[in-house]
């Protein structure tokens, strides 16, 4: 990561917030939750193809953390069941969501992911951290947030909880996600577009509540702060403040 004094790169900012912003199922975070059933994880570093079953999220979150790091180029095949990333994360919709991440603002979402059995759902806006993670107003653990979120995490739910996220076929949006972040606020739900057009919103974005990272990952973000000082204006970004939302404190 960058040095005291320098200015933090566009990389740099979002690994910072993927670090301090966490998927919470209920009051419990992904971190905490655990499974016996290995996350398979085909994926490409510098070359080289590896094949492995993580039975631990963090563990694979450091091989990227590392590479993404350390300039490595890392390139994901597959995860989970075969075909299930390409299925869920088609090539045409990680497209749209990298150039909604280039354009930046108040973009329009690109896809929804929803799970048939509970209704719980996540509206994906852009992607970050080199296609890796990407920015979601979602229900998955309880009432809306909105945060970046690994796609690992997102695609290991299934494993975790029993709740597998499959693309939404139908989704065809024409509104910003200002909106949908405005009547979630208003509404503490999910609405969808139809009934988005009947609402009077105002443009005016209320913040979301933002589960707060365990203070293990705090201390070791302190931690790392201390031998790169610069990253301590990162402490407490949100995801907020790269979508030029006018707010209402």
């Amino acid at each position: 990561m960058d040095s005291a004094g320098e200015e933090l790169s566009p990389e740099t900012q979002d690994l910072a917030l993927l670090f301090l912003t966490d998927l919470h199922i209920g009051n419990i975070s992904i971190h905490q939750l655990r499974t016996k059933r290995p996350f398979r994880v085909r994926y490409e570093l510098d070359g080289h193809i590896r094949d492995q079953a993580f039975l631990s999220s963090l563990s694979w979150r450091a091989v990227m953390l590392f590479a993404l790091e350390d300039g490595k180029v890392l390139t994901v095949h597959e995860m989970g069941e075969t075909g299930r990333l390409a299925e869920t994360f088609p090539m045409h919709i990680m497209t749209r969501l990298a150039e909604n991440a280039r354009n930046g603002g108040n973009v329009v979402p690109a896809l929804r992911l929803v799970d048939p059995e509970s209704g719980a759902s996540a509206i994906i806006t852009r992607s970050r951290g080199k296609g890796h993670a990407v920015d979601a107003l979602h229900d998955l653990g309880g009432p809306p947030v909105f945060q970046p979120l690994w796609i690992s995490d997102l695609l290991r739910l299934d494993a975790l909880i029993g709740m597998k996220l499959v693309k939404d076929g139908a989704f065809a949006p024409t509104m910003p996600i200002s909106a949908y972040l405005e009547a979630a606020a208003m509404t503490e739900r999910i609405v969808a577009e139809p009934e988005l057009a009947t609402m009077q919103l105002t443009g005016i974005v209320p913040r979301l509540p933002q589960p707060r990272p365990l203070p293990a990952v705090l201390a070791m973000f302190d931690e790392r702060c201390r031998t790169f000082p610069a990253l301590a204006r990162l402490r407490e970004r949100t995801i907020y403040d790269e979508y030029g939302h006018r707010h209402r404190q």
